[in-house]
């Protein structure tokens, strides 16, 4: 099991680490308005045991694959913006991927109202339509990777886990989407997550099939969009094939003025500068991907490549 001796390539205090632990990537607060997100990896030959080390290579590899393709989604959507998809900040001091720090949609629905929940709701399903547009479907949709914008917009972020059409794997992935994506909506509309209930991963699993199976209760807040919910979590009837079409399936219910930004001004909003970036230390330990492979290979290891999932 690896521990905790990871690191990026720049050193930032613990205390600036929003992250809980290494999964894609670690996310540090580098502002009150600004986070950065960064790749990580182990110290090379620091592993106790070969099982360890070839973990620790794998997942290093893998945050590195996993940073790549984010943001070449970045890069895609800073082409072709939406309201309601994080855009990329330019930053001339760091190489991570730099984004507004939003506000946690758990905490923004404490005091918000009704109509502000269906705006939200009407958000997610228009910036996972644009997404699907575009040829992806997220991957990875859940509310930690949606926020709450200073305009009080919601905004879906976390682009690491995307999945093209093109893919092999694709269209289990939207499947997969829109059983967390009805779960998103239960939260938006009625403050509860079945999921987040789970304590070990036997209850998380014991949740999920609870749910997949039709046993899965819709809170009476959320009962508007029963259906939905549970097309998405159970299958049947078979979710609208797109979320173009979802979006459509439900416009009746969150018929409410959404309060877009335009493109316009959400890409004009880019254009600021991260000022108040804090100077930080590079870490002198960072090896970048070949140098990384090379170095942990010169120990007699091998370095997989194709890691994307």
């Amino acid at each position: 099991m690896p521990n905790n001796s990871w690191f990026t390539q720049y050193r930032f205090p613990p205390s600036a680490c929003l992250s809980l632990g290494p999964s894609q990537g670690i996310v540090y607060a580098i502002s009150e308005k600004a986070v950065v997100k960064l790749p990580f990896q182990y110290p090379v030959n620091q592993a106790s045991s070969v099982n360890e080390a070839n973990e620790q290579i794998y997942m290093s590899l893998r945050s590195f694959a996993l940073f790549k393709k984010e943001s070449s989604i970045y890069d895609i959507l800073s082409k072709k913006p939406h309201p309601n998809l994080a855009q990329r900040l330019h930053s001339s001091q760091l190489s991570g991927i730099v984004l507004k720090r939003f506000k946690s949609v758990k905490q923004a629905w404490s005091y918000s109202r009704n109509e502000t929940r269906l705006i939200w709701i009407q958000q997610l399903l228009s910036g996972l339509e644009w997404l699907e547009d575009l040829g992806y479907t997220h991957g990875d949709i859940k509310i930690d990777n949606i926020g709450i914008d200073e305009n009080d917009q919601l905004v879906i972020f976390d682009f690491g886990s995307t999945r093209h059409r093109d893919d092999e794997d694709y269209w289990e992935q939207v499947l997969q989407d829109h059983f967390a994506l009805a779960t998103c909506i239960h939260f938006l509309a009625s403050g509860i997550d079945p999921i987040a209930k789970a304590r070990s991963l036997l209850e998380l699993r014991q949740i999920i099939n609870t749910l997949k199976t039709g046993h899965g209760v819709v809170n009476e807040a959320a009962k508007t969009f029963e259906d939905v919910i549970q097309a998405g979590w159970t299958m049947i009837p078979r979710p609208a094939s797109s979320f173009s079409q979802l979006r459509k399936n439900v416009s009746h219910i969150t018929i409410v003025e959404s309060g877009h930004q335009s493109n316009e001004r959400c890409t004009s909003e880019l254009l600021l500068a991260c000022d108040e970036v804090v100077v930080v230390e590079k870490e002198e330990r960072w090896l970048d991907e070949q140098d990384y492979r090379a170095a942990w290979q010169s120990k007699g290891y091998e370095t997989p490549f194709g890691i994307w999932d």
